[in-house]
């Protein structure tokens, strides 16, 4: 629905011919990313207060931040592993199904492009998702047979919403969108895989830019 909602309003602005952009233009979709991820997080304030909750109750709340913050810091190298270790075994024995190039790394050309996307990875990968992911959980314990059901069901979700990666990306992303899940399970904290995620994300960011992008110049 935000993601409908963020196209409309794009179309609106810009006009519907220019829409196509945001799978070619890395300043166009950082726009989309991070509109879709405030209409998001609109929605999901408005079903919050339905029931009188606040960002607390999913578990955004300063109760031991300072230690999930360094916990979240130190989890997204051992992510960098799974994630790198997943990749070597798609290579190794589904080669033909191996992510070769990442369509969303592949649009960031310049340092001041990679700092957009590094900005929208944080706001959008690692604020809205982990929001998104608590939300459905919480529902999932409360009204849909438990949370550990809806961190199964919500992973395979999450990553289908990789397809755009191939089927190397779908796997990983579920792989991680679980381990997310598992985190805020075990911790009831938020900042935990927020800092995890958008820590992990900044890091894949640099590591791409630096290796790839920085070799072929």
């Amino acid at each position: 629905m935000s993601s409908f909602m963020a196209s409309l309003v794009l179309a609106v602005i810009f006009g519907r011919n220019r829409l196509n952009l945001i799978g070619n233009n890395i300043e166009f979709l950082a726009v989309y990313m991070l509109l879709e991820s405030a209409i998001t997080f609109f929605i999901l304030r408005i079903l919050m207060r339905a029931r009188r909750e606040t960002f607390a109750a999913p578990g955004l709340h300063r109760k031991h931040w300072k230690t999930h913050v360094l916990m979240g810091i130190i989890a997204a190298p051992c992510l960098l592993i799974v994630s790198g270790v997943a990749g070597a075994a798609f290579r190794l024995f589904l080669p033909r199904y191996a992510l070769e190039k990442n369509p969303l790394m592949e649009m960031i050309h310049s340092p001041r492009q990679l700092a957009l996307f590094m900005i929208v990875a944080i706001v959008a990968g690692g604020v809205k998702e982990e929001l998104q992911r608590a939300f459905i959980l919480r529902r999932f314990h409360h009204h849909l047979g438990g949370a550990w059901v809806g961190l199964v069901v919500w992973s395979m979700v999450f990553g289908a919403g990789h397809y755009a990666q191939g089927a190397q990306g779908v796997c990983v992303a579920a792989i991680l969108g679980f381990i997310f899940g598992v985190l805020y399970l075990a911790y009831k904290s938020l900042i935990l895989p927020i800092t995890a995620h958008a820590v992990y994300n900044v890091l894949a960011l640099l590591i791409y830019y630096w290796f790839f992008i920085g070799i072929n110049k």
